[in-house]
């Protein structure tokens, strides 16, 4: 197996290469302006990290990531801003919240799935001010929060997921969910 880490700028990246180094897996971490899309059939998984400034060369770069995972059958899993930009290429929305979110929040699983087995409940690391408002119809919702409905989702007929928290902050519950999806679709 072998991962491609697209770094979006997000100040947590070296935590999500700590956890893969930490799980033995074989990966490549690059800037998202770096991604070359011709090698991307050499990665079995990719993981679209958060962001920490708004850039439109980075929105065009990661949907072009998703396109390519979406036509190419490639396991995708997206951070806070990640899951953000997949839901929105698969045609959902987003609404900006009247305040930022910063801290701990307990998520529970809505369904059996890969990343966390049906009524789970774990602690999560939210840091954002943008929410995933409509949930594409081509997604389905995996898990919930008392602040954000759409916290864990999955397209319905691929390996495509999305996590509005930040599992790479979010200690032991985190890594359970970074291990099963580097894990069990590979």
């Amino acid at each position: 197996m072998k991962l491609l880490i697209v770094n979006n700028t997000s100040p947590f990246v070296v935590d999500i290469v700590n956890i893969v180094k930490d799980l033995g897996i074989q990966f490549e971490c690059m800037l998202y302006s770096e991604v070359q899309y011709e090698k991307l059939s050499s990665y079995n998984s990719i993981v679209l990290s958060g962001r920490k400034i708004y850039n439109k060369e980075t929105n065009m770069q990661n949907n072009k990531i998703i396109d390519y995972c979406n036509s190419h059958n490639i396991s995708l899993l997206g951070i806070c801003y990640g899951a953000e930009m997949i839901n929105l290429y698969f045609g959902g929305s987003l609404i900006k919240m009247k305040n930022a979110i910063h801290g701990l929040v307990k998520v529970t699983s809505e369904k059996n799935n890969i990343l966390l087995p049906k009524d789970a409940s774990i602690y999560v690391y939210q840091s954002h001010m943008y929410s995933i408002w409509r949930l594409s119809s081509e997604l389905e919702l995996l898990g919930s929060s008392l602040e954000s409905k759409n916290e864990i989702f999955k397209h319905k007929k691929k390996n495509i997921f999305g996590v509005q928290f930040h599992p790479e902050r979010s200690g032991k519950d985190g890594k359970f969910i970074l291990s099963n999806f580097l894990t069990q679709l590979n």
